[in-house]
């Protein structure tokens, strides 16, 4: 192993030092790993961490590097290093379920696991690059896909253990004290059927009216609300939050913080993931140009390694290829507002990330909530931007600091019916979310880098204003949210989800798996007189003819009559209580949002984790508002966004 030594320091007007690092005998070109320690005998003690690509001189340099509070660097004191030079890896396992992979030698307990390599790339990237190098498989390697981990597809790995270790530390229940609904598996199977809809011809225009669609609700606002989804829950724990106390450590160990932090886009940031960012620390990486869309010429993938697999902070951002164009979005307005605020040499990379959080969140109480809700539940719960109003006691007398099963496993849940079966890019391009076809341009599945001309035309996905509409007048609208999943949701690919592979079914086993309390339960916990039982359809809201037609509830099975599972309940509680509303009779242009059981629920966790976030905006000093520049008319939303990240005028 070459030694590395420190071979001078020079210190700046800033108290930083900059560390001149002397690596003989490696290959040039190789990225290496530089890290260690400096202290100083005045106290100050410094960590510092560097990956760079060999110079053909043997001579590196560290700089920036700062001690830590409250102690700093100062001329004239002796100052020690300890540095070390490495290669470094990320290795993929996946596990090994074979008799013989558990086996010990004579004598010995049989093992309690086994994982086999299935993929390894370099861990770390270097100034310059931006493709991860990837080490050569090693023959009968496993395609590195498989190991990767869909949306929701986890409790695959976990369903089998106790629910007490799966909660623990991981998950909260919002009302511990209601009993749980219990379900025959062949009564969810029944309800499961009805929830999913016949399949449609896939020549269906995407642009032309359809029943099924929810005037209210543009359909970029259904992977808005995935890319918050993934926000908010997974693992590991962030690292962008202020310190935690050992206990929160050891609590969240399998699952980030659930805080809208948007760790899902910066990962572990620039010090632990240099490979997310561009050479300077502040940029966040961006992949190659795309096109297809002239309206917005600055289109790029995300960035990727040769593997073709995404380099982002969340890799489930890149299940679906609209999911993965918007993480791209926010990729650059990330951008756009470090250099708005004057770049490297005027703000630091904690003062970006801050203001696009700030944004993002804003985004989230202003415009994608009031989007989702009905009116009533969201002015009673935000009566301002700044001032939160929670009713639920769990809520009411302390913030959350865990995600919430009724939540997670329900509630949030919605966003599953709002699903179209296919999408309309851009002008050229229109394609199903799934496919039994294999090839790369078939459908719009992920974890593969999109075809270049598939650049999103934001005007398909939303209203971006007057002077930017899609070629017909209006964007694709969600579908509505009813108790009804597109027939391609019935029966996802073997590479997605198997056993089962209908996602309504999939939902209503992990309520009953997560011992929730029924729908009418937790409508009368929040106040709410339960819908009856005839009220509760099951099937597509539409007023027309259809097959199979909805029904109620309780004619699916006996065992679901005043027993309805909580997700299915708030998913046509949208549609009893947005029909309710109405003056006159419903028609399919009636727009339907979440109802007072499954608004406040939504509501409700939003305020709460942004209040108990003390890095979230309603904590800035001073007062966040959104960049003047950035609203239209004093409103700043995900249109405004999109706007401004393509180089428009808001």
């Amino acid at each position: 192993m070459p030694y590395s030594a420190v071979s001078k320091i020079t210190l700046d007007q800033s108290g930083k030092i900059t560390l001149h690092v002397t690596v003989p005998d490696w290959e040039e070109g190789l990225p290496i790993e530089i890290s260690g320690q400096a202290t100083q005998e005045n106290g100050a003690v410094a960590t510092f961490y560097s990956v760079q690509e060999m110079p053909a001189s043997g001579l590196l340099q560290v700089s920036d590097v700062a001690a830590a509070p409250p102690n700093e660097f100062e001329a004239g004191f002796p100052i020690t290093v300890v540095a070390r030079a490495s290669e470094a890896w990320i290795t993929m396992l996946r596990a090994n379920t074979d008799a013989g992979a558990l086996k010990t030698t004579e004598g010995s307990d049989p093992l309690h696991g086994a994982w086999e390599e299935t993929n390894a790339h370099w861990a770390v990237a270097w100034p310059g690059q931006k493709l991860a190098a990837e080490r050569p498989p090693r023959p009968g390697q496993t395609d590195p896909s498989t190991g990767l981990l869909h949306h929701g597809t986890w409790w695959d790995r976990r369903k089998d253990e106790s629910l007490e270790s799966v909660m623990e530390g991981r998950f909260t229940r919002l009302f511990p004290y209601l009993p749980t609904a219990t379900f025959d598996r062949g009564n969810l199977e029944k309800l499961a059927d009805q929830m999913v809809a016949q399949a449609e011809p896939e020549s269906t225009a995407e642009t032309h009216p359809d029943p099924e669609e929810n005037p209210g609700i543009p359909a970029a606002y259904t992977y808005l609300g995935q890319f918050v989804d993934h926000d908010l829950t997974f693992d590991p724990i962030s690292h962008l939050r202020p310190a935690l106390t050992p206990a929160q450590l050891q609590s969240l160990v399998d699952f980030r913080t659930p805080h809208f932090d948007l760790d899902n886009l910066y990962g572990r940031g620039p010090a632990d993931q240099p490979y997310l960012y561009d050479e300077d620390g502040l940029h966040m990486l961006l992949g190659e140009r795309m096109s297809g869309e002239p309206f917005d010429p600055g289109a790029v993938q995300l960035p990727r390694g040769p593997s073709g697999r995404a380099l982002i902070g969340d890799p489930r951002n890149d299940e679906n290829r609209i999911v993965a164009q918007l993480h791209a979005i926010f990729l650059r307005f990330h951008n756009v507002v470090a250099d708005l605020l004057g770049g490297r040499d005027h703000v630091s990379f904690k003062e970006v990330r801050d203001r696009v959080r700030w944004h993002y969140q804003w985004i989230l109480i202003k415009d994608f909530l009031p989007t989702i809700l009905d009116k009533r539940t969201y002015e009673s719960v935000f009566p301002s931007a700044f001032n939160f109003v929670t009713t639920i006691p769990r809520l009411r007398e302390n913030d959350l600091e865990l995600m919430p099963v009724e939540f997670s496993v329900a509630a949030y849940r919605f966003g599953h019916s709002m699903i179209r079966p296919q999408y309309q890019l851009n002008p050229d391009i229109v394609r199903p979310i799934f496919s039994t076809n294999p090839d790369d341009d078939a459908d719009l599945g992920g974890f593969r880098p999109i075809p270049a001309n598939w650049a999103i035309d934001w005007q398909y996905f939303i209203n971006l204003g007057s002077d930017a509409e899609a070629a017909d007048g209006r964007p694709q609208l969600s579908y509505k949210i009813d108790a009804s999943l597109v027939h391609p949701l019935g029966n996802l690919p073997g590479r997605i989800a198997r056993d089962p592979s209908s996602l309504a079914l999939r939902n209503l086993e992990r309520g009953a798996a997560f011992r929730l309390p029924s729908g009418q339960q937790v409508a009368r916990a929040l106040g709410v007189e339960p819908l009856a039982d005839e009220q509760l359809m099951m099937g597509k809201a539409i007023t027309g003819s259809q097959e199979p037609p909805s029904i109620t509830i309780s004619k699916i099975a006996s065992g679901l009559a005043g027993n309805a599972p909580l997700w299915a309940y708030i998913l046509s509680e949208a549609q009893v209580t947005s029909w309710e509303d109405l003056p006159g009779d419903p028609t399919d242009k009636t727009p339907i949002r979440l109802g007072p059981v499954g608004g406040r629920l939504v509501a409700e966790v939003f305020a709460s984790l942004l209040r108990g976030d003390p890095t979230s905006y309603l904590y800035a000093k001073p007062t966040f508002k959104p960049i003047r520049a950035f609203t239209r008319e004093g409103t700043f939303g995900l249109a405004q966004l999109i706007n401004v990240t393509l180089g428009r005028a808001p």
